[in-house]
């Protein structure tokens, strides 16, 4: 239910290459499913031309045409056509299968990216304030000391904790900074586009509803592309086999 997420995982989803490449896997199946159909049917071809020629000066021109018509059909008596045809479809469905298998990869990337970047964020203040309490009291610190009230090691102490708020401070800084490239990368925005809705966004994970799961049926681990996408390429390979087999039989052409 949050919207910049989705946006998100829309632009990334539609910059993706992964998702490009499966798609383009799709089409190529399709063209091989509809190449196996076309197989299955009476294949008809038609030829014209026609030429005109002159063979002395004196002589009339001589003119001549042809039309020729061609039919075929190869009779799938055995079924290696049908086979070939239920070969490509399980491709069609493998390819298709794998398409979803990237948008859920993508997915599962931005929205990672994203939640990492909300904790990032939110740690990110936290180090801050305590960046700024330690600076703080190294100040307090070295005032006592110049007025003789602590040692100098309480000083050495506090300005050293003061070092080290800003380290980490810097390093939070960083890792923020990482998650958001990432995301630039991902979703193909720039990167003040990408910081300007993010800080336009007051939803971010304030929101975020509980859910529980206490079973998870069997067909669940069909429905997962890849585990489906498998299934399609046995069957592919069952009907190629079976195409192959029937490759051997005899054949019967009109």
């Amino acid at each position: 239910g949050d919207p910049l997420l989705a946006r998100w995982i829309e632009a990334a989803q539609a910059a993706s290459p992964s998702i490009a490449q499966a798609q383009a896997r799709i089409a190529s199946a399709r063209a091989t499913q509809a190449q196996a159909h076309s197989a299955l049917l009476p294949n008809v071809g038609a030829q014209a031309g026609a030429s005109r020629s002159v063979s002395t000066p004196q002589a009339p021109a001589l003119a001549s045409q042809s039309v020729q018509l061609q039919a075929s059909w190869e009779v799938d008596l055995v079924g290696a056509g049908r086979a070939a045809n239920h070969a490509a479809q399980a491709q069609v469905q493998s390819a298709q299968a794998q398409w979803h298998e990237a948008r859920v990869s993508v997915a599962a990337e931005v929205a990672t990216l994203y939640y990492s970047l909300s904790a990032c964020q939110q740690a990110l203040q936290i180090a801050q304030a305590d960046a700024q309490s330690r600076q703080e009291t190294a100040r307090l610190t070295q005032i006592t000391a110049q007025a003789g009230l602590t040692g100098a090691a309480n000083v050495a102490l506090a300005q050293a904790g003061a070092a080290q708020a800003q380290s980490q401070l810097k390093q939070q800084s960083a890792q923020c900074d990482s998650d958001i490239k990432a995301l630039v990368a991902l979703t193909a925005l720039t990167e003040p586009a990408l910081q300007a809705q993010w800080a336009a966004h007051t939803d971010k994970t304030q929101h975020i509803p509980a859910f529980a799961i206490s079973r998870v049926p069997a067909q669940a681990i069909s429905q997962r592309p890849d585990v489906y996408s498998a299934e399609r390429d046995v069957v592919q390979a069952s009907a190629q086999v079976g195409s192959a087999w029937a490759q051997r039989l005899p054949r019967l052409s009109l």
